[in-house]
């Protein structure tokens, strides 16, 4: 296959760019013509190249395949060409929680959710409406023993009312405790979907990936480098725009939204 130079060089410092510029292309392997020859496979390297024809600075993110692996060979590519993660695993986002419902208290100008009450359902959500691209937000979990794990992380309809059982709103998406992953508000029929098993301890840092292009939501945890994923029906479950939904339960469990610099 051949391509334009520019589309090499369209995001810089990438092996792609590079390749194309002294003294980097004089290393780099050719083929009989003396073009620049890449060993890989072509039907995903042609994706990437479709990729950097269509990019532009305000696209931020690449469109990615719906199917799960393709899109983690896309990934593993895009790291061996040197790109950033961000096309990929998508960009961390400016949040803080906006609106309570039940015993919540919002500390640190709305960036600390806090359960203030007994035992009762709390819910809290974020300040942001998501409709485009891939969204990350970073948040810690602070709990009590394991076995009272019931933090809710997840999404919902922005047009959703709130509510304190709000994991129960037919928008709703997400993973608590328990083992529990709930879509459209009711829990999963099938016992740790998508691999989830609760394993949140208490100030673990979380990433809540929403994936608007594809309908998907990944929940990825730092300390066990576990991610889980569902996909969110956006015609009959939750629609766009989505709001970052938390529920807590437990006397002082927290959660704690880190943003960018």
């Amino acid at each position: 296959m051949t391509t334009r130079r520019s589309t090499l060089m369209r995001i810089p410092n990438t092996v792609l760019a590079l390749a194309c510029t002294t003294p980097w292309s004089e290393s780099m392997t050719r083929d009989g013509d003396g073009r620049l020859f890449f060993d890989f496979d072509p039907n995903l390297f042609q994706y990437l190249l479709n990729q950097l024809r269509d990019w532009s600075s305000s696209h931020k993110v690449f469109d990615l395949p719906k199917d799960r692996f393709e899109r983690e060979r896309l990934r593993s590519l895009c790291i061996k060409l040197n790109f950033d993660s961000s096309f990929i695993d998508g960009i961390y986002r400016h949040e803080k929680f906006s609106k309570i419902c039940g015993h919540v208290i919002l500390d640190d100008k709305g960036l600390l959710a806090r359960h203030a009450g007994t035992y009762r359902y709390a819910e809290c959500r974020g300040m942001n409406v998501y409709s485009s691209g891939i969204n990350r937000i970073a948040l810690t979990l602070k709990h009590q023993a394991m076995d009272k794990y019931n933090t809710f992380i997840g999404i919902v309809w922005s047009g959703s009312p709130m509510q304190e059982s709000s994991f129960e709103l037919p928008t709703a998406y997400g993973w608590t405790g328990q083992k529990q992953v709930y879509l459209k508000g009711i829990p999963s029929a099938i016992q740790c979907y998508g691999g989830y098993d609760s394993d949140m301890c208490t100030n673990d840092k979380v990433d809540l990936i929403l994936n608007c292009q594809l309908g998907l939501i990944s929940l990825f945890n730092h300390r066990t480098r576990k991610n889980y994923e569902i996909e969110v029906d956006i015609i009959e479950g939750c629609p766009l725009p989505w709001q970052l939904h938390i529920n807590l339960y437990g006397p002082d469990d927290r959660v704690k939204i880190s943003n960018p610099p």
